[in-house]
């Protein structure tokens, strides 16, 4: 049965939300993210694109804080995300005025940062932009929402440093828009311990399908012998070299011979105390001190592995491989990291197109105690965005041989050959991707534009300019890349999205170890949907997200992977994702477009 919330209504001199109306279906999430956010109550949103989920979230947050004194925490994954939140920032500022600041990592915004990247104030050195400037720039930047970008102009022009600009602005404001890491991560000044508002806080998750394996990233690490050749070259820890060396000697013998499927934490950490005095987490200390007046980012990898190294004893996995010869350690239960953190505050808003479904993120996140799980239908008409599947073709890693990348290719070019305009196609791996290029043969007359691993943002950013140019264009791509998520294709760019193969993640020790973890807390069932299906569905609707981004686009999705047509898997996909079996999958496609008086005409 589903929870009930009390609805409340928005006052009118208290009404934030920036539009003049609220659209269909975005008026439920509305009313629900101001009825938990008011009463402390998290609540973890599946919100499809179009919904308004950047204006829903802040209009309730800022509401919901402004009548508590709170302080209103906006995160995302990406830096290309902050654009979005601003820009409904300054709309709200319209309506009423809101102190705003957007806040990036230090060494992007340094005015004073070396070639190398090396940020001077880190490394102890006298920085002519640390100044008396400071409290006029946080003040200027509170007047209204500004991008970090201007801000930084606006530091320059009064020459004073814009990080601790906007770390001061960050104090006053009612609103900081950061990326995870200031909010879910022990880092040098976290903002939730620079503000004495944070238990009245409420913290916006955007993207948040992405945080249990962000956290669970953060608290990993690899260490190879080769690691420390530089460490122990740096004269801040010429006094550490002795305990590097005996490290590194360390991790050749752990690291010999076949790999290692499990390591116990002891056979590092007792081995390097019985031989220098302190383990692990003993020795980071030890380093970071030694180093707090240099760059830390030359030692943040060394520094991660030996601080999660046995942190988290039984919730993290240690392996060794040799191809790399190398140490492994990778946390698998995000919980111990989240609860912490989401304890500091008031409450919080988790939303994504992909959230699905919630409540394994409220498990994932250890909070399902203290939160409401919402899903909420796609806005947009149904019939503009079918979804087709067909059998004989699959991922599967046991038949994987030339005939089944042969037969994969066929349906590509079934696709190419019936899809007018441009064609995303989204691939498990770059292996898989080459593999099915390799038998690809006819794409219609279509110009073929290949991701290629190494690719900067300025490469992929020129392929999607081809693309609206050309408007006939096939664009291969790994769906676990930035074309799949992070890059907009607007203004119907795409005319359709075929996913090749099911994305499910392949055998590894910390999946293996977590899915018995799961088991234990929450049954086999479900752990095999939280580690294997579901991460897998979340990156299909990612990809398929790309083709419709408003109410007038139109676009086919076409999943090339009979699993999908099992009921297992297609009953764990939205109830708004169901996907129709065609035994001819390009006259299924020329049907739907040849209805579409656009793309024919």
């Amino acid at each position: 049965m589903e929870a009930t919330i009390p609805q409340e209504v928005s006052e009118p001199e208290t009404d934030l939300f920036p539009f003049g109306t609220v659209r269909a279906g975005q008026d439920r999430f509305l009313d629900d993210a101001r009825s938990c956010l008011r009463q402390g109550i998290n609540l973890l949103a599946h919100a499809p694109t179009g919904l308004g989920k950047t204006a829903v979230s802040l209009a309730a947050g800022l509401e919901a804080c402004r009548l508590d004194g709170g302080q209103l925490l906006f995160t995302t994954a990406r830096q290309s995300q902050h654009h979005a939140a601003i820009e409904t920032l300054r709309m709200i500022w319209k309506v009423k005025s809101v102190g705003a600041v957007d806040v990036i990592a230090k060494e992007d915004m340094c005015l004073a940062r070396r070639k190398d990247g090396r940020v001077p104030c880190s490394e102890g050195g006298d920085c002519y932009f640390l100044n008396k400037r400071i409290e006029e720039a946080a003040a200027r930047i509170l007047a209204y929402p500004l991008h970090v970008q201007e801000a930084t102009r606006l530091c320059l022009r009064l020459g004073t440093c814009p990080y601790a600009s906007s770390l001061k602005a960050a104090e006053g404001a009612e609103t900081v828009v950061c990326d995870y890491n200031p909010v879910f991560t022990d880092g040098s000044a976290p903002l939730l311990r620079r503000t004495a508002r944070r238990r009245k806080s409420i913290v916006i998750v955007d993207e948040a399908h992405n945080l249990p394996q962000r956290l669970m990233d953060d608290r990993s690490g690899t260490l190879c012998a080769s690691d420390l050749d530089r460490p122990m070259a740096l004269r801040s820890l010429r006094g550490h070299r002795e305990d590097l060396r005996v490290l590194a000697e360390i991790a050749r013998h752990l690291t010999a011979g076949k790999p290692r499927l499990h390591v116990e934490p002891g056979e590092l950490d007792d081995e390097l105390k019985g031989r220098c005095g302190v383990d692990c987490a003993g020795l980071a200390l030890e380093l970071e001190e030694a180093f707090k007046e240099g760059d830390g980012r030359r030692l943040r990898p060394l520094l991660r592995f030996l601080r999660n190294w046995s942190a988290f004893g039984n919730s993290s996995v240690r392996y060794s491989t040799n191809e790399p010869r190398k140490l492994v350690v990778k946390l698998i239960e995000p919980s111990l990291v989240a609860k912490r953190s989401f304890s500091e505050v008031c409450c919080a808003l988790l939303m994504s197109g992909t959230l699905h479904p919630p409540e394994m993120y409220a498990d994932l996140l250890g909070i399902s105690d203290d939160s409401v799980c919402r899903e909420y239908a796609n806005p947009f008409p149904p019939e503009n965005r079918p979804v087709l599947c067909v059998r004989g073709v699959s991922s599967r890693f046991r038949d994987r041989c030339e005939l089944s990348y042969s037969d994969m290719a066929a349906q590509v070019g079934q696709v190419c050959q019936s899809v007018p305009g441009n064609l995303a196609v989204f691939f498990p791996s770059y292996d898989f991707m080459q593999s099915t290029l390799f038998h690809l043969k006819d794409i219609g007359g279509k110009r073929l534009l290949v991701e290629s691993k190494g690719q900067t943002k300025q490469e992929k950013e020129a392929m999607i300019s081809d693309m609206r140019q050309d408007r006939n264009a096939t664009l291969m791509a790994t769906i676990s890349g930035s074309f799949a998520e992070g890059i907009d294709f607007n203004e119907n760019l795409l005319s359709a999205v075929a996913i090749s193969g099911f994305p499910l993640n392949p055998p590894s020790p910390e999946s293996e170890r977590m899915e018995t973890r799961l088991a234990s807390k929450f049954g086999e069932q479900r752990s095999r949907l939280y580690v294997q299906t579901y991460p897998a569905i979340a990156k299909v609707l990612q990809a398929a997200g790309r083709a419709i981004r408003s109410e007038t686009d139109r676009a086919a999705i076409v999943l090339l992977d009979e699993r999908c047509l099992l009921p297992s898997i297609a009953s764990a996909f939205p109830a708004d994702f169901h996907a129709s079996e065609t035994c001819c999958l390009g006259a299924s496609l020329r049907t739907f477009f040849a209805s579409d008086t656009r793309r024919t005409s």
